[in-house]
């Protein structure tokens, strides 16, 4: 599969050091699914700063960020495994 940002939410399965989006927007919440213990995952603005990392642990089945609202653009830099729902308002 590739990354899908054709529609809301976007599906982001492929990480890289490319930013996906570079310009401001307003983010409603992150979920990743399907990784396996001790996967990581990180998302960055433009800029590089984190606006979201997690390590997946034994017995989850999602991990959802808080509400994120306004971003600098995003790049999905690590993701060991799974894929990473990006859902904006």
């Amino acid at each position: 599969m590739a990354n899908q940002l054709g529609s809301n939410p976007w599906v982001l399965d492929t990480a890289g050091a490319a930013i996906l989006y570079n310009t401001d927007i307003k983010a409603a919440h992150f979920e990743w699914e399907g990784a396996a213990n001790g996967n990581t995952i990180q998302v960055k603005d433009r800029f590089g700063k984190i606006i979201w990392a997690a390590v997946w642990a034994t017995g989850q089945s999602l991990v959802e960020s808080f509400t994120i609202e306004w971003i600098h653009g995003l790049a999905l830099t690590v993701l060991d495994g799974g894929i990473l729902r990006v859902y904006f308002k």
